[in-house]
């Protein structure tokens, strides 16, 4: 795994909140440092939007940036609240469901049970990307689809709108004759 950070805000103070914005009927988010040690992301999830039940390899912190979440980890809901936290154990089902307009910072720390990782090069880069991570992808790609969707059906319905209205001003003329 390459080792990656945001030049641009180290050694800077800065609220994580407002590292990420929210946008319209999607998750965004945003990585803050990779390494092999873990990762620090930041997430925006719009309202409605959400995680469904899945697991990672390694435990993970959320802390809550903004607004409200109810996170389930083991079939048992949690309500976090702005600037709580809550850690989800590796291996056992969590999801994340917002309440309203949700902002989280996850911190993922890649060893198991509390164990130091033996280094593994060739392992860390097949594994790329976590499973939470994958997860994360494919759940953005899903809310980009059907934003896609959406544009496209909207899209269509101004054309069937325009066509509409000239219609009645082709008819409206031909009474006028």
């Amino acid at each position: 795994m390459s080792e990656e950070r945001d030049d641009a805000i180290i050694g800077v103070p800065i609220k994580p909140r407002d590292m990420i914005t929210y946008q319209s009927e999607t998750i965004i988010s945003r990585v803050v440092m990779m390494s092999r040690q873990g990762t620090v992301t930041l997430f925006a999830f719009d309202e409605g939007q959400g995680l469904s039940e899945h697991t990672a390899p390694f435990d993970a912190l959320a802390f809550s940036l903004d607004g409200e979440a109810e996170i389930t980890i083991a079939g048992t809901p949690h309500h976090l609240r702005e600037g709580e936290m809550i850690i989800m154990p590796a291996n056992i089902p969590h999801a994340v469901r917002p309440i309203h307009r949700f902002k989280m910072m996850l911190i993922m720390i890649h060893a198991k049970n509390g164990e130091e990782k033996e280094e593994s090069p060739a392992r860390d880069e097949q594994n790329t990307l976590s499973e939470e991570e994958a997860g994360n992808k494919k759940e953005e790609k899903k809310a980009e689809k059907e934003k896609k969707k959406d544009k496209k059906k909207k899209k269509a319905e101004k054309k069937a709108k325009k066509e509409k209205k000239k219609d009645k001003k082709k008819k409206k003329a031909e009474k006028k004759k």
